[in-house]
């Protein structure tokens, strides 16, 4: 591994070389509300396929691209090597059938309950009355709960925007509603009591959800309708501006 990180060019020229990987899962019969079929777990990457070392050009370009910060993860397929650039992880909760909603919110970590004030019995299907206009694109709720995106791509223009944006054309489909948390994951256990950093930190987040279309409800819980234009807008004017390198 070198410790030379590669250039912002570098990384952006690579764009058109990613691949959008997913994995999900759903039960077919319910023992416990975890694993209601009506939940499907899903997790989603976007992997940068390192060349084949045919040659010392190859060799080289694969060691820039293994320098500090530009992966979470390497892994290997056979004998290729791939770098995660960043992973989403979440789950779709299907209003229609799903018996009940918070017992299979509850049975999960912890970061699920914060999306509980997005129901209500009250409202159409279980769905909060505020949010009940959704439910003209469809019966699903897509809740977002971790996006990471390896250091060396953050401030190239919104490239975790994009990949986000792309990600949730087949995560959310048939969504009525799409849900996060925003919340800094990456700040270290040692300064979680830093409140001041954890707030700025939080509203630089925020506002990248916000740019995606995405608006604050309630408690820290931002939303996006999926059957209104502002997230597919979003989207289109990121592809415009990346459009050189897609």
């Amino acid at each position: 591994m070198t410790d030379v990180a590669p250039e912002r060019v570098e990384l952006l020229m690579s764009l058109n070389r990613l691949e959008l990987r997913f994995d999900s899962a759903a039960s077919l019969v319910a023992s416990d509300a975890h694993d209601d079929p009506a939940t499907l777990e899903w997790g989603c990457r976007a992997v940068l396929p390192l060349w084949e070392p045919d040659d010392e050009k190859a060799v080289a370009d694969n060691a820039r691209l293994l320098g500090p910060g530009v992966s979470l993860a390497q892994t290997f397929q056979g004998q290729r090597q791939e770098l995660t650039i960043l992973s989403m992880s979440g789950l779709t909760l299907d209003l229609w059938r799903i018996g009940h909603i918070y017992a299979s919110l509850d049975s999960r970590d912890a970061d699920y309950e914060h999306f509980a004030p997005l129901f209500d019995k009250s409202g159409d299907l279980g769905l909060h009355s505020d949010l009940e206009e959704c439910l003209v694109s469809g019966t699903h709720v897509v809740i977002i709960d971790r996006a990471r995106i390896a250091p060396a791509w953050r401030g190239l223009g919104g490239v975790g925007r994009l990949l986000i944006g792309r990600m949730l054309r087949w995560v959310a489909g048939r969504a009525a509603l799409v849900a996060t948390h925003p919340y800094p994951i990456d700040i270290p256990v040692d300064e979680w009591d830093d409140r001041t950093r954890e707030t700025r930190e939080k509203t630089v987040v925020q506002r990248t959800w916000q740019s995606l279309g995405f608006e604050s409800f309630r408690e820290d819980l931002w939303v996006m309708r999926p059957h209104l234009s502002a997230h597919d807008d979003a989207v289109e004017r990121l592809e415009t501006a990346f459009g050189r390198y897609l």
